[in-house]
C-alpha cells in the first residue's frame, strides 16, 4: 500500500510500516467496513490490511500486542477465565500471549464516534440531523451531510444556510450564501462555511432542511456557560470530542509537558466527564513515537509527569484491560487491573470575568484579534501550505525568537487576524 492509491474508495493519507504481516494505513476520510477478525462492522479512517482481509484498528493492536501477528484463541473459547490465565503465568513464569495482550504500553483504547451525522429523521419533505463539530469541520469550513440529504440535493447547488441559537428564544446568528454539497468517495458534506468565532471542537449542531429551502444550524444554549478546561463553552457539547480535538488548538511543542498532555488527550481512554487516561507506560511509549522532531529521552518523559502529578494536572486512577487488551474505565469485574495516568479538564460555572475576557461573549456580532498561533493537523492527514511556512517563518523572525524559522511537522500556522461579522 502506498500514499495516493485508494481503498474502500478512500485515498490513502498515511501508511505506517508493516509489521506482523499487517500494515496499518490511514486514510483520507471514513469507510465503512467488516473487520475480518471480530465480524463487526467499522466505521472509520484506520484501517490494516492483511493480505486481503481488512481488521479494524483495535484487532491490529491486540494482534501487535500479542507479538505474533497471528490470531490466538481466546481464553474464553478454553473455557479458562482471564484470571486464571494471569494466574498460571504468574506462577509459572510462562510469557503466554494472554498475558502478553495486558501489556499496559500497547494496549488498544476505542476510538471516538465516527463524525457522521446521527438521530437523521426523512419526513418526506423535511430531513434533520444532528452531529458535533470537530477540529476538521472548522479548519476546512465543513459540515457532514446523511446520505438522505445527498441523495435529494443537487451537487454543486448553491445553498443558504442560516444559524440559529436555538431553544427557547430562538435568534438568527448569521446568514451565509453559497454553500455547496461535495460528495467525494461516498461522503456527503457541506463546503464553504465560514463558522462562527464562538463555536468549538464538540459543540453539538442540529441541522434541519426543508427540502430544496434553506439549511437550518442551532447551536443549543446551556443554562448557563461553563469553563472547560480553561474556555469559555455556552453550547450543549460532548466533553469527550472537546478534550480530545482542543489538545491540537494552540499546542506548545517546545515542552515536554506539552508533548505528555497532548499525547495523553489525543490517544487515551475518555470517560463521559472528558477525562482522558493511559497507563504510565503507553503514555511514554506514544510520546516518545509521536514527538515530531527530537525525540525526547525517557527520563525527560517521566520528571514531566512528576512534575505534572505534583501540580495536580496528572492524578492517578484505576482502570482494567479485558482479554481482548480493551481499556477500561472504572475498572470492571474479572479484568486485569491496570493504574492509569487521568488528565481531567477542570469544568465550572463561568463567572463575570470569564464572560468579559471571552472572545465569543458576543456570540459572533462583534470583531475581535486573534493571536497567530500553531495548530496540529498530522492527524487530519495534511501538511503546511507553503503560504503557511513562509508566514511562521516571518513573523518568528520578526519576534526575535530562539530557534529554527520553521513550522514543526504535523503543523500549521495560523496568522494573527480578525474574527467576528
Amino acid at each position: 500500500m502506498k500514499v495516493g492509491a485508494t481503498l474502500l474508495g478512500k485515498r490513502i493519507a498515511k501508511v505506517k510500516p508493516r509489521r506482523g504481516g499487517m500494515q496499518l494505513v490511514r486514510l483520507e476520510a471514513l469507510a465503512s467496513f467488516t473487520c475480518s477478525r471480530c465480524a463487526q462492522t467499522k466505521t472509520a479512517r484506520s484501517v490494516a490490511v492483511r493480505g486481503d482481509a481488512l481488521l479494524c484498528n483495535a484487532c491490529y493492536g491486540n494482534l501487535q500486542a500479542s507479538h505474533t501477528g497471528h490470531d490466538q484463541p481466546s481464553t474464553a473459547g478454553t473455557g479458562r477465565t482471564e484470571e486464571a490465565s494471569v494466574s498460571s503465568s504468574e506462577a509459572g513464569g510462562s510469557q503466554s500471549s494472554a498475558l502478553r495482550t495486558h501489556d499496559p504500553a500497547r494496549m488498544v483504547v476505542q476510538e471516538l464516534d465516527s463524525g457522521l451525522p446521527y438521530s437523521v429523521v426523512n419526513t418526506g419533505l423535511r430531513i434533520e440531523w444532528k452531529f458535533h463539530v470537530r477540529a476538521e469541520h472548522l479548519l476546512h469550513g465543513t459540515c457532514p451531510v446523511p446520505a438522505e440529504m445527498a441523495d435529494r440535493a443537487a451537487p454543486h447547488e448553491p445553498l443558504d444556510l442560516t444559524f440559529l441559537r436555538g431553544r427557547h428564544r430562538i435568534r438568527v446568528l448569521d446568514e451565509q450564501k453559497n454553500v455547496r454539497l461535495r460528495v467525494r468517495g461516498g461522503e456527503a458534506q457541506l463546503t464553504g462555511l465560514t463558522w462562527q468565532p464562538f463555536v468549538l471542537p464538540g459543540t453539538r449542531v442540529s441541522v434541519g432542511w426543508d427540502l430544496w429551502r434553506k439549511l437550518r444550524l442551532a447551536y443549543t444554549p446551556l443554562d448557563a456557560p461553563v469553563v472547560f478546561g480553561g474556555i469559555v463553552v455556552r453550547y450543549a457539547y460532548d466533553p469527550k470530542i472537546m478534550t480530545r480535538e482542543l489538545a491540537a488548538f494552540d499546542a506548545r511543542v517546545d515542552r515536554v509537558e506539552e508533548l505528555v498532555l497532548i499525547a495523553l488527550r489525543e490517544l487515551g481512554y475518555l470517560d463521559e466527564k472528558g477525562r482522558a487516561l493511559l497507563p504510565q507506560e503507553a503514555l511514554i511509549r506514544n510520546t516518545i513515537e509521536r514527538a515530531e522532531s527530537e525525540r525526547p529521552a525517557r527520563r525527560k518523559i517521566d520528571a514531566a509527569i512528576e512534575r505534572l502529578l505534583s501540580r495536580g494536572i496528572l492524578t492517578w486512577e484505576q482502570g482494567s484491560i479485558n482479554a481482548a487488551a480493551m481499556l477500561h474505565y472504572p475498572a470492571r469485574h474479572r479484568e486485569t487491573p491496570v493504574p492509569l495516568l487521568c488528565y481531567a479538564p477542570m469544568l465550572r460555572d463561568a463567572e463575570r470575568e470569564d464572560l468579559r475576557d471571552d472572545p465569543g461573549a458576543g456570540h459572533g456580532t462583534s470583531a475581535h484579534r486573534v493571536a497567530g498561533h500553531l495548530m496540529r493537523i498530522g492527524h487530519l492527514g495534511k501538511e503546511a501550505s507553503t503560504e503557511a511556512k513562509a508566514a511562521y517563518r516571518e513573523d518568528h523572525s520578526r519576534a526575535g525568537l530562539a530557534g529554527p524559522h520553521e513550522i514543526p511537522r504535523g503543523f500549521t500556522y495560523v496568522r494573527e487576524h480578525e474574527r467576528g461579522m
